[in-house]
């Protein structure tokens, strides 16, 4: 059995809850690979085959990884995800070469813009979008999407699986992000919401047409199904209900229909959501959280049928010792698995994380 197999067995083994040799480890790494490879971000981003090194680089370096989450990262796909500027390192006025990327939230969808949705369609009024207010995000992504395919293949020469290839965006975080935060909760949600509805479900619809062909196409063996915003922890159970998890169901039941297992990336504190994930199908999902979530409630909630990934804080990674984080990891390995659980960073490694803290979680895995 290649070491490829060996990890991806060990992997599937966790998402359908049956025994495995160790916990594996799926950390999340992007800008913290560059550091750590003493690459600046203005060159990790410039080019993908390069950034795909830079990745591979660093998962040798943090040692006892059975996969990753982002075979390359461009934030050039930032914009597609959330209607908003994004700042590149290197490119961007005011940006250093090693800056982390960052984005410009503001208002770029105007409210007049719902009606013009509503008569012309999500993408065609998306495409002109992007290209009038957003400098191109599409042709910017381009080097991204055609460099994926042959990532995934280098990694998975290397040993290593690879859990996603991007991210499924709901209608809310979009135009939460292209509406800025201030005026989609204080004008949009509260104004017009039966307005709202019906863009997010016109919106939806040609989405989901989209993401079907890129899963078609891509055939990953995981993909990001993200929850940033629209969470249970900024919003009342109504409009949870309403505006934000019929989206995430739907597309979550999209990937398990292409065989595509729906990596549920939970920023923020979703502890009073987390019964709605009961509906899926057991064996068939993850749970990704930040450290934020009570990761000892999700299990409680819904560890019997929902693999759970995570969720070693950024601030551990980043303040405290060696041996704390070894020890962090081996509780959530006793209380958490021994079934049904990745260990992982809870969400991305950050920039200013220390390389032995990173190395503890592969550590603590092994025992």
């Amino acid at each position: 059995m290649t070491a490829y197999d060996e990890r991806l067995k060990r992997i599937m083994a966790a998402i359908a809850f049956e025994p495995v040799d160790r916990i594996p480890l799926v950390p999340c790494g992007t800008s913290f690979n560059a550091k750590v490879c003493g690459v600046k971000l203005a060159d990790y981003v410039k080019s993908m085959p390069y950034n795909c090194t830079v990745n591979m680089k660093a998962a040798e370096l943090i040692g006892g990884i059975d996969g990753v989450q982002n075979p390359i990262y461009s934030p050039d796909t930032l914009p597609l995800l959330w209607l908003s500027e994004v700042k590149i390192p290197g490119r961007s006025k005011g940006m250093s070469d090693n800056e982390l990327w960052q984005v410009n939230e503001k208002e770029l969808v105007k409210s007049e813009d719902y009606d013009l949705i509503l008569s012309m369609g999500f993408y065609k009024w998306f495409n002109k979008f992007q290209r009038e207010r957003l400098g191109n995000p599409i042709r910017k992504s381009i080097p991204f999407f055609l460099y994926l395919r042959r990532a995934i293949q280098r990694f998975r020469k290397a040993g290593y699986v690879c859990m996603n290839i991007g991210a499924l965006a709901t209608p809310f975080e979009m135009f939460c992000g292209g509406r800025s935060l201030e005026s989609f909760f204080g004008e949009d949600l509260i104004e017009y919401p039966d307005k709202l509805q019906k863009v997010f479900r016109v919106t939806q619809a040609e989405s989901m047409k989209t993401y079907a062909k890129m899963l078609n196409v891509f055939k990953p063996l995981g993909i990001w199904v993200g929850g940033w915003r629209g969470t249970p922890s900024m919003l009342s159970p109504d409009m949870f209900e309403r505006f934000c998890w019929p989206y995430m169901e739907e597309l979550a039941n999209l990937c398990i229909s292409k065989g595509v297992i729906p990596v549920f990336h939970l920023d923020s504190c979703w502890d009073n959501g987390l019964k709605y994930f009961n509906c899926l199908p057991a064996g068939k999902c993850i749970m990704a959280l930040d450290g934020t979530t009570h990761i000892c409630k999700a299990k409680e909630t819904v560890g019997s049928k929902m693999c759970i990934m995570g969720d070693v804080p950024a601030s551990l990674l980043a303040w405290g010792t060696e041996n704390e984080v070894y020890e962090y990891c081996r509780g959530l390995i006793r209380d958490i698995g021994p079934n049904g659980f990745i260990l992982s960073s809870g969400c991305d490694i950050p920039f200013n994380a220390k390389l032995e803290n990173v190395r503890a979680m592969g550590a603590a895995c092994k025992g």
